[in-house]
């Protein structure tokens, strides 16, 4: 006897349904598992090294202080010009003077009568030529007296020093050295002084008669301050 019962038969069939929807499941995992794949791919050549301006590869115009912009490249401003030095008593060359071209300039005639002490007018006048050269110096004269400064060799001062026949009194403050000169027998003194390195005689007469040498303490006289004011101009 079939114990089979159309219930029983009902139930033997439901399975399939089930099996087609689990088909379909499966279908969509893989479907879903190549999404996947895609999502895990490498990424595009967007963004690679030959992309500009990405992070590998620098964009134009780099940031400034970099070898290659603006800042760097631009030239520095030129350094400040250092003035030269002022000339100083260290710099400026032995034996340059502050005297004028024509020593003749140096006194006036008022001047030269109160040097003196006799009346004027004094006339400056060169003196001559030695061996063909001119000699720096003036003579202020007059019919009766003059006045006179000349430039000359040191190795006159040096010859005086030595000769017995001459008295050489050293005068503080007159130049960087000088002497007034007298002959023993009191006749014509001379006032010899050091300025800049050249040497200079000066020399006053009060009276050329023949009896001149009477005057000879008061021209000493006039010729020390004389020579005092002379040197501070040559």
């Amino acid at each position: 006897m079939d114990r089979r019962t159309p219930i029983s038969a009902g139930r033997r069939y439901t399975w399939l349904p089930a099996l087609a929807l689990a088909a379909v499941a499966v279908a969509g995992c893989s479907s879903s598992g190549g999404g996947s794949t895609s999502a895990s791919a490498p990424p595009s050549s967007a963004g690679t090294a030959g992309s500009t301006g990405t992070a590998t590869t620098p964009a134009t115009g780099t940031a400034p202080g970099t070898p290659n912009s603006p800042t760097a490249t631009t030239p520095a401003a030129p350094p400040t010009a250092t003035p030269a030095p002022t000339p100083t008593a260290a710099t400026t060359p032995t034996g340059t003077t502050k005297r004028p071209a024509d020593a003749c300039t140096l006194l006036t005639s008022p001047q030269v009568v109160a040097a003196v002490g006799t009346a004027g007018p004094f006339r400056g006048t060169h003196p001559d030529k030695v061996d063909g050269k001119e000699v720096w110096g003036c003579t202020w004269g007059s019919p009766q007296s003059y006045a006179h400064i000349q430039e000359t060799s040191p190795s006159v001062l040096a010859g005086l020093r030595t000769n017995p026949d001459y008295k050489l009194t050293p005068l503080p403050g007159v130049g960087e050295e000088a002497y007034l000169v007298e002959r023993k027998d009191g006749f014509r003194p001379e006032v010899y002084f050091v300025s800049s390195g050249h040497l200079y005689s000066v020399e006053v007469v009060k009276d050329r008669s023949p009896d001149d040498g009477v005057n000879a303490p008061a021209e000493a006289t006039a010729a020390s301050a004389l020579a005092l004011v002379l040197s501070k101009l040559v």
